[in-house]
């Protein structure tokens, strides 16, 4: 598994903390593989990154917020098309921001097991890179 792929309790406890309660809106800036690197016998391998991230995982995500009733608003979702101010390890394909009620409903979905079966081995298998940053409105 790549490097800064993995969210522990650790990271996911000091969030929670830092964060408090109330709204958190998640910036994700994602890096994806060439080829995507599932493991044998996985099912539902997507051909692309690109799909299996838009459809695997984003497709597993939903699922598991359905069944647990929360509602995630995806705020934007689109190509890096041009960095103005960037370093050279900011090549970013995507970025994603989606706002949450509350971080413990981030949490709760990262943690069911819907979400480790149907979401994250197309996160370990398509994305080369991530970062996943909280913020909220002043």
């Amino acid at each position: 598994m790549p490097q800064g792929l993995e969210l522990d309790d650790t990271a996911l406890d000091e969030a929670e903390q830092a964060i408090g309660d109330g709204p958190v809106v998640m910036v994700n800036l994602l890096r994806f593989r060439d080829v995507p690197d599932y493991p044998a016998g996985f099912a539902d391998a997507k051909e692309s990154a690109q799909s299996g991230y838009y459809e695997g995982y984003v497709g597993g995500f939903r699922k598991t917020c359905e069944e647990l009733g929360i509602t995630p608003q995806l705020l934007f979702a689109g190509p890096r098309v041009h960095s103005l101010l960037a370093g050279p390890d900011d090549n970013w394909d995507e970025i994603a921001v989606v706002r949450y009620e509350r971080f413990g409903d981030l949490r709760k979905i990262l943690e069911s097991s819907t979400y480790a079966r149907l979401a994250k081995p197309h996160r370990f298998a398509v994305l080369a890179d991530w970062r996943f940053i909280a913020t909220r409105a002043r």
